[in-house]
Protein backbone atom coordinates (compact mmCIF):
# COMPACT_ATOMS: atom_id res chain seq x y z
CA UNK A 1 0.00 0.00 0.00
CA UNK A 2 1.59 3.32 -0.81
CA UNK A 3 0.41 6.60 -0.49
CA UNK A 4 1.94 9.69 -1.86
CA UNK A 5 3.43 11.59 0.53
CA UNK A 6 2.14 15.24 1.45
CA UNK A 7 5.86 16.70 0.95
CA UNK A 8 8.38 16.62 -1.42
CA UNK A 9 11.82 16.53 -2.20
CA UNK A 10 13.24 20.46 -2.61
CA UNK A 11 10.66 21.85 -0.72
CA UNK A 12 11.63 24.37 1.88
CA UNK A 13 10.21 24.41 5.64
CA UNK A 14 11.55 26.89 8.55
CA UNK A 15 10.94 26.63 12.17
CA UNK A 16 8.35 28.16 13.34
CA UNK A 17 9.27 31.64 15.00
CA UNK A 18 12.70 30.91 13.29
CA UNK A 19 12.36 32.39 9.63
CA UNK A 20 15.76 32.69 8.91
CA UNK A 21 16.57 28.67 9.33
CA UNK A 22 15.51 27.27 6.36
CA UNK A 23 16.03 23.90 5.42
CA UNK A 24 15.34 21.61 2.18
CA UNK A 25 13.46 18.48 1.75
CA UNK A 26 16.49 16.19 0.69
CA UNK A 27 14.96 12.91 0.65
CA UNK A 28 11.76 11.02 1.75
CA UNK A 29 12.78 8.05 4.16
CA UNK A 30 10.32 5.09 4.28
CA UNK A 31 10.53 1.64 6.46
CA UNK A 32 7.75 -0.70 6.56
CA UNK A 33 6.13 -0.54 10.21
CA UNK A 34 7.39 2.92 10.85
CA UNK A 35 6.46 6.75 9.79
CA UNK A 36 7.26 8.42 6.88
CA UNK A 37 10.17 10.24 8.14
CA UNK A 38 12.14 13.11 5.70
CA UNK A 39 15.86 14.31 5.75
CA UNK A 40 16.42 17.66 5.85
CA UNK A 41 19.48 19.65 4.69
CA UNK A 42 20.16 23.06 6.83
CA UNK A 43 20.19 25.45 3.52
CA UNK A 44 23.80 27.35 4.32
CA UNK A 45 24.54 25.31 7.33
CA UNK A 46 25.75 21.95 9.00
CA UNK A 47 24.57 18.04 8.36
CA UNK A 48 21.26 16.94 7.44
CA UNK A 49 18.80 16.12 10.10
CA UNK A 50 15.93 13.10 10.52
CA UNK A 51 12.41 14.24 11.35
CA UNK A 52 9.18 12.49 10.94
CA UNK A 53 6.53 13.86 8.35
CA UNK A 54 3.59 14.64 10.96
CA UNK A 55 6.16 16.82 13.15
CA UNK A 56 7.23 19.05 9.36
CA UNK A 57 3.46 19.26 8.99
CA UNK A 58 3.05 20.81 12.58
CA UNK A 59 2.03 24.40 11.71
CA UNK A 60 3.36 25.15 15.78
CA UNK A 61 6.78 23.56 14.36
CA UNK A 62 7.14 24.20 10.99
CA UNK A 63 5.98 26.43 8.30
CA UNK A 64 6.44 25.20 4.50
CA UNK A 65 7.95 28.44 2.70
CA UNK A 66 9.15 29.32 -0.81
CA UNK A 67 11.58 27.79 -2.74
CA UNK A 68 13.33 30.85 -3.35
CA UNK A 69 15.19 31.35 -0.31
Amino acid sequence: MSRTPPIAIGEHFARTGQPEKLYVVVALKEKPGFPLHVELQPVGGSGPILLGVSALLDRSLYQRVSNDP
